[in-house]
């Protein structure tokens, strides 16, 4: 408090701030498209940074430290999971030799901040207790859904690590995939109803690839003829419907993605839309689509339509 002509008077000082603010009228501000097509400018808010930042790949959100989190927040029983699916998926073999803090530095689980090791948005997601990523990463959730016209069959959701979601997501996905057999040949080849690799390369992309900074699920939706997944967040920078199979590989989230790869759970070259056009097409079904994307959200369509078994054969054939 100060004194002055008599009268007491208050001073508030408020420090400059080391990052970008915004007011609620809108001094900083973003363009977009309104519902009718027409381009509209509107607030751009403290919580859109980070989103932003990773779109244009200027930050890498899943590389930040999760503010309040410590190492009590990672689950040692998720980091023997991790270690088991390195064996299974034929990852970096290399991680199995070290110790924990090794390991979790190597994939950058953690980071050192004031000379403690605190964990990552990555090193929660991978292996942090569950109670621990609902109370610092409510954004994260993922769903397994089954429909049979308008009814039901399975609606769950999970907020678990990834390596553990993963798994059980694809538990459930290979329980309903369906084959049939074509003899070409001497051998019999199997024809699945979709095809478990292309499946797989969607779910991990849309698990590495979403936005964590806003709030959404990602979803793997069966319906009779088709099977989504979809994941918040757009396509990032540079990358488009135009150029998808022949831009390099552009994470949103490289720290993630690269974890993944080392796991083995991903496909090491980056080229795992490669795969899931690859899985689709050598059936004769139709190519995956992407038209259903836009700046909220990734939407790839598999098709589950009957198989071209002509089509089948003849690829199959020797010196094809």
């Amino acid at each position: 408090m100060l004194e002055s002509a008599g009268q007491r008077i208050a001073r508030l000082e408020i420090p400059r701030s080391t990052r970008l603010v915004a007011t609620s009228d809108g001094t900083l501000q973003r363009r977009r498209l309104q519902a009718d097509g027409k381009p509209q400018c509107v607030p751009f808010l403290p919580h859109e940074f980070a989103s932003r930042e990773s779109d244009l790949r200027l930050s890498d959100y899943s590389a930040l430290p999760v503010a309040g989190a410590d190492l009590d927040t990672l689950d040692p029983a998720e980091r023997h999971r991790l270690r088991q699916a390195i064996e299974r998926y034929r990852g970096d073999r290399s991680l199995l030799g070290l110790d924990d803090a090794e390991l979790d530095g190597a994939l950058g689980l953690t980071r050192t901040e004031s000379g403690q090791r605190v964990p990552t948005v990555a090193g929660l997601l991978l292996i942090g207790r569950e109670s621990a990523i609902r109370a610092h990463l409510p954004t994260h959730e993922a769903a397994f859904q089954v429909l049979d016209g308008t009814e039901v069959r399975v609606n769950d959701f999970y907020r678990w690590p990834l390596v553990r979601l993963f798994e059980r997501v694809e538990e459930q996905f290979l329980a309903r995939v369906n084959e049939r057999e074509l003899q070409v040949g001497l051998f019999r080849v199997p024809v699945p109803n979709v095809e478990p690799r292309a499946f797989r390369e969607a779910l991990v992309n849309a698990l590495t690839h979403r936005d964590y900074s806003r709030l959404g699920s990602v979803q793997a939706r069966w319906q009779t003829e088709t099977l989504s997944i979809s994941s918040p967040g757009g396509f990032v920078e540079g990358v488009s419907l135009d150029n998808l199979l022949v831009v390099e590989p552009r994470p949103r989230n490289p720290l993630l993605a690269d974890a993944f790869k080392r796991i083995g759970l991903a496909e090491r070259t980056g080229r795992g839309v490669d795969l899931i056009y690859q899985g689709l097409l050598r059936y004769g079904r139709p190519p995956p689509s992407y038209l259903r994307s836009d700046a909220a959200g990734v939407v790839v369509d598999l098709s589950c339509s009957e198989a071209d078994l002509n089509f089948l054969k003849w690829l199959m054939r020797p010196n094809v």
